[in-house]
């Protein structure tokens, strides 16, 4: 499981690697204690935290820590009075951010595993006694990636049974009156069990990494996978009502299904193929996952469903076709009003569409990482109460490279920059550097004091200030208000803008979690509008060659582009922001949703060819496959809505607005498409002229 941001960045990116870079050379890892009391200046609290800060450095990794101790006790004691004298002279800022709350920060090494250190640091603080009235709390990176490691399997198993049931009591109340009672009605549901099965085994084989996003790679899969055997098994009852034979009635589901489905899942890979696209990586695992459980869902579907059918249908029994039911009576008048109101419909959905396209820009974008993670776990909640008591400030940092970072000139141009950027940039509350240190509240010492000065301050804190002693890499750090969207864009623009004017003789890189914000931001804006131009390309490609002209290629694209404009909305009214995974719903409705489209569409052909005037025809088509794309369309739509339950609210928005659109999808594959479909291939007007992919006169 990885439960850091490195999925959000490709390989060769600059801005993370920048970021890595400066980590290296001065970053460490903090967790923050909070040890909260009715007033932590009594000074029964300070000996707890003074025991508690000694069992904390006894840990083998721990830097150093730094708490309200070491600027008060060795000097003036722990009396109340003198813990008073120094809270009111300010000499516990930081440590003591309020008169209820006390910190401890303890730096420890980046790890790759840092559950150890989570694990570690909760087991010290529990061996320390407590005193009545005191609780405390430790968060930080460490126990956000534990804590999140922990709720990621528990959040990625309680989907898929979501998702499980949900598609039991679909299959229950939509498709047993297909398939009757004892044909085996959750078969289905079988084979494309085993295709996740075998999906899970080949991610490990390609070490592809279980993150926040591949949490619901099964609870998506199982929605979209199962389709394919529904479409199967609802042909072959089709055939074994007419009276065909066991082996007749496989022959043509696999034949005239087979081939269906097959172009179908082609342009669903497309979709989610295009998440290579995004130059996001946890997109690509995402996106690689779900294609590898398409295929054998696929292929589970064709050749474990018919085999299994062959075992079990022994063929003795006459088999009647169920009389009509809610459903079938439903699709029955949807049909009717196609084709007696087909213009009416277009107007509808049209206005529909160009008043939600006109919405669409004002969706959100979310690039706060922090916000896409449950906010009631103790890691979070503890690190918003940390962001509200230091008032929601953000670190940008200038990686300085010369040859001596503690020559005098170097160090005033370094204190120069800074007095011009927080001068001028009204996002920037404060600066700290090496510089700043040794001028104080004055000006820079001579060049003769700057190593002895230099060698006395804190190695702590001169670690994060300079690579001392080689001393060739330098860091100012900005303390910027919290920033997103346009308001970071200008506040980067004008840091740079500052540094070119500055023209310091210095080698200067810009960093901090700010600009990964800033990158992510872009590249998920750029993404989505690649994906989706791919997406559209490639499907209207696909139907091309399938339809063999390039109106009816756009056909069954057209219900999926007003989803998409109607989705847009839809997010902005319900107030859901767009996310590293929100960006492919473009592409992922673009692929799956054109599926329903072809399968009608392949029916609709089918009774043209064998007679059926363009109203027979979709009376038909609607009535033999309607139930199965109804079911298929819910049991997709179900796995998406598994993910509403999520405690990521990344998932959860994402859950939503993908659940809606199948719905949306669904319905107008439905109502559009047919409407089309009669105006299109009205009396008089020269009949469909398929092309089919593969050159097969049975199809």
């Amino acid at each position: 499981m990885v439960t850091s941001s490195e999925t959000f960045f490709p390989e060769d990116s600059v801005v993370y690697n920048n970021f890595k870079s400066y980590q290296k050379d001065f970053g460490t890892d903090t967790v923050f204690v909070m040890v909260k009391s009715e007033d932590v200046l009594e000074p029964y609290v300070f000996d707890y935290l003074a025991r508690l800060e000694r069992q904390l450095q006894g840990l083998d990794y721990v830097i150093s820590t730094n708490s309200a101790l070491s600027k008060v006790t060795e000097k003036e004691g722990s009396s109340r009075e003198a813990l008073l004298t120094a809270y009111d002279r300010g000499s516990m800022e930081g440590m003591v951010p309020r008169r209820d709350t006390a910190l401890i920060i303890v730096e420890v090494p980046e790890l790759e595993q840092p559950g150890a250190i989570a694990v570690d640091m909760e087991r010290a603080i529990g061996f320390v006694d407590r005193p009545p009235g005191v609780t405390v709390e430790a968060s930080g990176g460490p126990m956000l990636d534990y804590q999140l490691g922990m709720i990621m399997g528990m959040s990625m198993g309680m989907m898929f049974g979501v998702a499980l049931i949900l598609m039991v009591i679909i299959l229950y109340l939509f498709f047993r009156t297909v398939v009757r009672g004892r044909y085996l009605p959750f078969l289905p549901l079988l084979a494309v069990t085993l295709a996740l099965a075998m999906a899970f085994g080949i991610m490990g084989v390609l070490e592809i990494p279980m993150s926040m996003i591949l949490t619901g790679f099964l609870s998506v899969l199982i929605g979209l996978g199962i389709d394919y055997g529904i479409q199967v098994m609802a042909r072959y009852e089709e055939e074994r009502s007419k009276g065909l034979g066991v082996d007749e009635a496989i022959e043509i589901a696999i034949t005239r299904m087979g081939k269906a489905v097959g172009l179908a899942i082609i342009t669903t890979l497309i979709g989610f193929s295009s998440m290579y696209f995004a130059n996001i990586p946890d997109l690509e695992y995402f996106g690689m996952a779900v294609s590898i459980g398409l295929v054998l869902s696929y292929i589970t579907a064709i050749w474990f469903i018919p085999a299994v059918l062959k075992l079990i249908d022994k063929g003795d029994s006459k088999y009647i076709e169920p009389s009509p039911g809610i459903l079938d009576r439903a699709l029955g008048y949807t049909a009717r009003n196609s084709i007696k109101h087909p213009m009416f419909i277009l107007l509808i959905i049209i206005g529909m569409t160009l008043t939600s396209a006109a919405v669409y820009p004002k969706v959100d974008t979310l690039t706060d990482f922090y916000q896409y993670f449950p906010p009631d776990i103790q890691a979070i909640r503890f690190m918003d109460e940390m962001r509200d008591l230091t008032g929601g400030t953000d670190t940008i940092i200038l990686v300085v490279k010369s040859d001596d970072i503690t020559s005098r000139r170097t160090l005033q141009e370094m204190l120069l920059l800074s007095e011009y950027l927080q001068a001028h940039e009204p996002s920037i509350q404060h600066t700290d550097s090496l510089a700043s240190v040794l001028a104080g509240e004055g000006s820079l010492p001579e060049n003769e004091d700057i190593p002895h000065l230099v060698d006395e301050i804190d190695p702590v804190k001169r670690r994060k200030l300079v690579n001392y002693p080689y001393a060739t890499l330098g860091v100012i750090d900005l303390t910027v208000e919290h920033l997103d969207g346009k308001r970071l864009d200008d506040a980067l623009n004008n840091i740079r803008s500052s540094i070119a004017l500055i023209k310091p003789d210095m080698d200067i890189t810009i960093t901090g979690e700010p600009l990964l914000n800033n990158k992510i931001g872009h590249t998920m804006t750029e993404g989505q509008i690649r994906m989706t131009l791919i997406s559209f390309v490639f499907v209207f490609m696909a139907m091309f060659l399938i339809f063999g002209s390039v109106v009816r290629g756009l056909i069954p694209m057209v219900p999926i582009i007003v989803v998409i404009a109607i989705s847009g909305a839809l997010m902005w009214l319900l107030d859901i922001p767009q996310t590293t995974l929100s960006i492919s719903t473009n592409s992922i409705i673009l692929g799956l949703g054109v599926d329903y489209s072809i399968h009608i569409m392949h029916r609709y052909k089918e009774e043209r060819e064998n007679g059926a005037n363009p109203q027979d025809a979709i009376q038909t088509s609607l009535s033999r496959i309607g139930k199965a794309i109804v079911t298929s369309g819910l049991t997709t739509s179900g796995g998406f809505a598994a993910m509403v339950l999520s405690p990521f609210p990344l998932m959860q928005w994402f859950g939503i607005i993908a659940f809606l659109s199948i719905l949306m999808t669904l319905f107008l594959t439905l109502t559009m498409l047919p409407a089309m479909l009669i105006l299109i291939d009205r009396p008089g007007a020269n009949h469909l002229n398929y092309e089919v992919l593969l050159n097969d006169p049975t199809v």
